[in-house]
């Protein structure tokens, strides 16, 4: 067991206000916590060789999501993990983000009902990872399960639109 300061670089996040983007004509996304494009500006929280890398929201990540990065970015409350180099190619990313989800949901504080992930709270935790192997066999079945989550996610899209359309047409 060792803690997760000693596998990544923490990046702690930043605010971005909405001001600051519209004033700034860029081309790098900022994403908020649930990975979804807030803008586009000039300024990255990381370099080119830190990819692929680990996002996850500062604030209100109750879900504890957590998402891997394989492009240039910057990010409104959000914390990013780069791999050391000495566990760079130990350590499958994907894998990691599955497991993480559910240490962030155990660590979080939580201040007026909203939960707060710090560096504080991250980097000390203590976290085994096992052979790079075994990590790829844990996932093979993780895999499978994201994709038929979507493909019953596109079916249940499709039925609601047929129910939204024989509810209009009655």
């Amino acid at each position: 067991m060792k803690t997760i300061g000693t596998y990544f670089n923490i990046i702690q996040g930043h605010q971005i206000t909405d001001e600051e983007l519209y004033k700034t004509d860029g081309k790098i996304p900022v994403f908020t916590g649930s990975n979804d494009v807030k803008g586009y500006w000039n300024k990255t929280l990381i370099k080119e060789e830190d990819l692929p890398c680990i996002t996850y929201p500062t604030k209100g990540n109750k879900e504890g999501n957590v998402f891997v990065q394989h492009k240039i970015f910057d990010a409104n409350n959000t914390a990013v993990l780069v791999p050391k180099d000495e566990w760079r190619e130990k350590i499958n990313l994907e894998w990691f983000a599955f497991k993480f989800k559910h240490v962030l949901q155990m660590i979080q504080t939580s201040k007026e009902n909203v939960s707060y992930l710090n560096r504080d709270l991250v980097e000390p935790h203590e976290f085994d990872i096992p052979d790079i192997e075994v990590q790829l066999k844990e996932l093979e079945p993780i895999k499978k399960l994201k994709a038929m989550r979507k493909k019953l996610s596109l079916a249940i899209d499709k039925i609601d639109k047929i129910l939204d359309k024989s509810v209009t047409y009655d």
